[in-house]
């Protein structure tokens, strides 16, 4: 989450807005557009370097989200901080989705991944892990920071019918 935008996030009182909310959201981002989520309280300094992960993993709850391609998702549960990847490609029609995956090429994704195929199964996923795994904490106690996908150098773009703004908006901003 960006200390910027801290001040004014409003986020969602219950964990069934949180799961209406990321729904309603996911269809309209992008591909190529990762949303973490963590506790709201943890910043990470920007010096941090990618080395420091794989020596002492943050321990952190924390959710994630892939917006790829053909209406799919990718989510990413883990009780350490997970980086946001540079994936290959984000075609995943090759995958099967709705079966859970504890590999993780990344090593920072501790307790499983799924590929699905429906936008609210895929904040229903991310949203259930951290409820039942945050113990008292609420949905309020945790905050998001959203990777925005950006075109190559060079490659033609149209202009971009969503923005992060578009997003916060939601959660009435």
């Amino acid at each position: 989450m960006t200390e910027e935008r801290e001040d004014d996030f409003v986020g969602c009182d219950t964990w069934a807005a949180m799961v209406s909310w990321l729904a309603e959201s996911l269809p309209e981002i992008p591909v190529g557009v990762t949303i973490d989520f963590g506790p709201k309280d943890m910043l990470l300094d920007d010096v941090l370097d990618a080395d420091d992960f794989e020596d002492d993993p943050l321990e952190a709850l924390c959710a994630q989200i892939v917006v790829l391609q053909h209406g799919r998702f990718l989510v990413r549960r883990s009780r350490v901080v997970m980086e946001a990847n540079s994936y290959i490609s984000h075609d995943a029609s090759a995958a099967t989705p709705n079966r859970w995956f504890e590999d993780d090429p990344a090593g920072d994704c501790t307790a499983g991944a799924i590929y699905v195929d429906d936008a609210h199964l895929a904040a229903e996923i991310c949203v259930t892990w951290l409820s039942s795994e945050s113990r008292d904490e609420g949905p309020l106690d945790f905050g998001f920071d959203v990777s925005e996908a950006i075109p190559l150098p060079g490659s033609a773009q149209a202009e971009p019918a969503w923005t992060i703004d578009d997003f916060l908006r939601r959660l009435g901003h």
